[in-house]
């Protein structure tokens, strides 16, 4: 019994030995984790640095994010040591976390991803006091699973309404009514609703154009040339129906995390549902502006109106292009479409082609009586151009032309092919892989305008057949164009 007794207390001080080997070094050996509610798994870059969170820059970042304030942690370059960024990237992968994107000093955000997909970190640094230089560190904690918290990004989802932003969003279409621009009979345009099957219209607001109309919650909201409206589309009165949110002309509209991101002259905006709580965001010039992520991109009309983001959390801003565009949208994780005006190379001359010995001496005597004329000509001359659909590269920059577009036409993307409007056959609908290739033909109707997306389907106005109650026919077409209708009819 003895011998049975020494042998137990010897496995018992052995497990004690490996257990106390195994317990976690003290705080100031190694870093800590966080029990933030949903973010357990997260290191705290806090505790590692040994820095504290700024309150006010924190509260500034959430408020441009539309999230909450306690998700966002912003710390003074100058309170975290040199490794310590070093020693907390190494956490986060030592926990699943993977990294996307390149964190450098020029502001770019790196996004890190743990395994399950369901939560994740975004950080960059951030130039707050404006002098030119990173000044601060920012962290925002992601969370799919809460409201206002992103982590994956639906492209597909992205590029379609970001197609239909492109071209002014000037319509909506519910499930039995559109909301757009039209006439009633005789009587004035403006802004009406109207059942698909083309009865029941209703003039909600006579005079008004309006733009980027969208709809959350059966309410529909659009903006006007001089206001931002909601519509309760649950009332019939227009008078009891239509709320105006906020004064001003406005240039674009968009709802991202349920709060109302809309752009002035002035810069970037977000207000709530109510057009209350408005925030100024940005004082930057933005036009076309669309938010995706932690990021709005936009085409910077003073930077020769090239392609640009701007980080809503660490206000880094970034050119994505070299040259003016129109109609951008990213139709992937690392590629933008847009179209651009590019000089048209000139055909190499045919080294087949032969002359006589006369048709030389006479082009020698034709040349020499001509030069001077020639040569001022050329002078004059412009280069040829053309508009063009091009892919970019958001990791290098590098352009790809897929093919030729009609000049001032919208670009929409669905699935893996980009739509257009191009010159051939006067005006028809055009689609091309993003990855190139032979573009295919997809309508029949000329003149095709204001191209847009509603449920995987192609939409367009034809503005030479106008509907008796005045909204002009508006076809919906499978991508392939192989189904065609008129939802108004």
């Amino acid at each position: 019994m003895k011998r049975y007794f020494i042998f137990i207390l010897a496995v018992l001080m052995s497990a004690a030995l490996l257990l106390t080997a195994c317990q976690p070094a003290s705080e100031d050996e190694a870093p800590t984790i966080a029990s933030y509610e949903g973010y357990s798994n997260i290191p705290d870059l806090g505790n590692i640095a040994g820095a504290k969170r700024v309150e006010g820059l924190s509260s500034a970042a959430a408020a441009r994010l539309s999230v909450d304030p306690e998700s966002v942690f912003v710390y003074e370059l100058g309170d975290i040591p040199a490794d310590a960024l070093k020693i907390w990237t190494k956490e986060l992968k030592a926990r699943g976390f993977e990294k996307s994107g390149t964190l450098e000093e020029a502001g770019n955000t790196v996004t890190w991803y743990s395994d399950d997909r369901k939560i994740g970190v975004v950080a960059g640094y951030m130039d707050t006091d404006k002098q030119g230089g990173m000044d601060a560190f920012g962290v925002f904690l992601v969370n799919k699973n809460l409201s206002g918290k992103y982590v994956d990004i639906d492209y597909e989802t992205v590029q379609e309404a970001w197609g239909n932003a492109n071209n002014g969003a000037s319509f909506f279409i519910d499930d039995k009514k559109i909301f757009g621009y039209g006439y009633i009979g005789s009587a004035d345009d403006g802004f009406l609703s109207k059942n698909t099957d083309s009865s029941s219209a209703l003039m909600l607001v006579e005079g008004a154009h309006p733009r980027y109309v969208h709809e959350w919650d059966k309410t529909v909201y659009a903006c006007l040339s001089d206001r931002l409206v909601a519509v309760d589309t649950k009332e019939k009165d227009p008078e009891e129906a239509v709320t105006t949110l906020v004064e001003g002309s406005l240039q674009s509209l968009q709802i991202v995390n349920e709060t109302l991101y809309y752009t002035t002259k002035s810069g970037l905006y977000c207000c709530d549902f109510d057009g209350e709580n408005v925030v100024k965001i940005t004082g930057k010039k933005m036009k076309d502006a669309y938010v995706v992520g932690d990021k709005v991109y936009y085409c910077d009309t003073e930077d020769d109106n090239t392609e640009h983001a701007y980080s809503l959390m660490t206000e880094a801003d970034t050119r994505v292009t070299e040259e003016a565009v129109s109609s951008f949208f990213l139709g992937s994780k690392g590629n933008g479409y847009y179209i651009a005006e590019r000089d048209v190379e000139p055909e190499p001359a045919d080294e087949e082609d032969e002359t006589t010995d006369e048709e030389t001496t006479k082009a020698a005597e034709d040349s020499e009586t001509s030069e001077e004329t020639t040569v001022a000509e050329e002078e004059d001359e412009e280069p040829a151009t053309a508009w063009n659909l091009i892919r970019v590269s958001l990791k290098d920059g590098k352009t790809t032309e897929l093919a030729t577009v009609r000049e001032g036409t919208a670009l929409v993307g669905i699935g893996n092919k980009v739509y257009y409007v191009s010159d051939e056959h006067n005006g028809q609908i055009y689609s091309i892989s993003k990855s190139g290739g032979t573009p295919k033909r997809v309508t029949r109707d000329e003149d095709c305008r204001n191209l847009m997306t509603f449920h995987d389907m192609i939409l367009y106005y034809d503005y030479e057949d106008e509907t008796e109650e005045g909204l002009e026919h508006i076809y919906i077409s499978t991508p392939d164009g192989f189904m065609k209708s008129d939802i108004l009819r």
